[in-house]
């Protein structure tokens, strides 16, 4: 405990003012944008969703029982409903979907057009990323024979394909309320927690990317993300200059990687403020935090990114997506809802995309699935229920019968369709490509 006390004490805060390099661009300054991102490892693009869009979000996340709407006694206009016993998203201010696929406005920002034509744009000319496989715990990377950088590639030469993840929401609550209410800094997000969600020492060079969208306006003191520009140039000389066992407590497996407290990158932290409507892409090797909402408004972020998956990934995603269908874990109405081509987007069909943005017969599996999925019996679609709930109940669970009662809805979902497990074992395995797909 002294030792983390020091710790605390080692990393400075963020500067109060912003990064003067974090510009906004417009959408369609495509060539400024791109170059914005090579040079510093991260990059604003604003409005991709209108007010319309982003009001629609908010008021999702507030009403739906999805998300704010699920987790009783929380209320929009009840400050004192925001205390940490109830609220849901941990010190990290990170929200998890309790029933994704009941969500609307969240599933049309992620297959929104401008934004996926961003993710287009700054992919344009990667190839794919290293695939890591994981041999009896030793992490190895595996280059794919086309990963090289082709600046002048065009998306459609290019093996595989972009998907969209299924990520959570960030809710940072006001910490300076009026009246009564006072001030609550026990509400501010954790110090100090600058990181990465790539592995410097299996993964030493260009893996992903990251994203998030922001449903709030932002200003110094609202809290938001923090990060090192250009680091991205300097992460594969960190790994060979930190190399393994070098740093306590973390191996090549660890995901997050926090960065030590005494690194000098710390000094180098920026804040970065992002527009409401706006998009912010990061490099996955570029550090970074959230630093603490110290104002009186919200700060609240839908993440949401892109990557290139190779045709073996894209397998994997469709097939979890089938299995879902096919067992009524994903409702055939929530497929139906999107165009051949946002199938495509969110990984629905592996089949590659023609010039007139329909399908080719590849995509027989999912319109498969989509029948097997209609026909299924009122048994089997109360036991796919019974399992969203165990789900549900087993984030949202306060009290041991809650636990239980998880429990026992597992066990009766699996007792009655056993097929059950198979979506479960598809979405693991889906997700070794790095890409959140969290549907349950």
């Amino acid at each position: 405990e002294i030792e983390l006390a020091c710790q605390s004490l080692m990393a400075p805060r963020p500067p109060a003012d912003p990064d003067p390099n974090a510009l906004v661009f417009s959408v369609n300054d495509e060539a400024a944008y791109r170059r914005h991102f090579d040079e510093f490892g991260f990059v604003i693009v604003g409005g991709v969703l209108d007010e319309a869009c982003v009001t629609a979000t908010v008021e999702e996340l507030w009403d739906s029982p999805s998300l704010l709407g699920g987790h009783p006694g929380i209320c929009r206009s009840v400050p004192s409903s925001w205390d940490s016993d109830r609220w849901p998203a941990g010190s990290r201010n990170f929200l998890d979907s309790l029933d994704p696929c009941s969500e609307v406005q969240s599933w049309q920002n992620r297959v929104n057009p401008a934004i996926a034509r961003v993710f287009e744009v700054l992919w344009r000319g990667r190839g794919l990323p290293p695939r890591v496989v994981d041999d009896g715990g030793q992490q190895e990377q595996v280059r794919h024979q086309d990963h090289q950088e082709r600046p002048h590639a065009d998306d459609e030469e290019e093996e595989g394909r972009l998907v969209v993840s299924v990520d959570r929401f960030g809710v940072m609550r006001p910490t300076k309320l009026p009246g009564e209410n006072g001030d609550r800094p026990d509400w501010r997000t954790s110090r100090n927690w600058l990181h990465w969600d790539q592995n410097p020492w299996s993964n030493p060079g260009f893996f992903a990317m990251q994203g998030l969208v922001a449903l709030s306006a932002a200003d110094p003191s609202t809290g938001g993300f923090a990060t090192v520009p250009g680091f991205h140039k300097e992460f594969e000389n960190w790994s060979l200059t930190h190399p393994e066992g070098s740093i306590k407590r973390v191996t090549a497996t660890t995901v997050p990687f926090p960065v030590p407290l005494d690194d000098e990158m710390q000094d180098r932290r920026t804040k970065v403020m992002v527009p409401l409507g706006g998009l912010l892409v990061w490099d996955s090797r570029m550090p970074h935090e959230n630093w603490p909402n110290e104002g009186s408004e919200w700060r609240l972020v839908q993440y949401i990114t892109c990557k290139r998956l190779s045709p073996a990934g894209l397998e994997r995603r469709a097939e979890a997506w089938h299995a879902g269908l096919r067992t009524g874990l994903v409702p055939v109405s929530f497929a139906q809802r999107f165009s051949p081509a946002e199938h495509a987007l969110l990984g629905m069909t592996s089949a590659p995309m023609t010039t007139d943005q329909t399908t080719t017969k590849s995509s027989t599996p999912l319109e498969k699935a989509l029948e097997e999925g209609a026909g299924l019996s009122e048994e089997c679609l109360e036991a796919a229920k019974k399992l969203r709930r165990a789900y549900r109940l087993k984030q949202t669970a306060i009290e041991p019968g809650q636990l239980k009662e998880a429990t026992d809805l597992f066990k009766s979902a699996f007792a009655t369709n056993p097929a059950l497990r198979e979506p479960l074992q598809r979405v693991a395995a889906a997700e070794d490509s790095y890409l959140p797909f969290w549907i349950l």
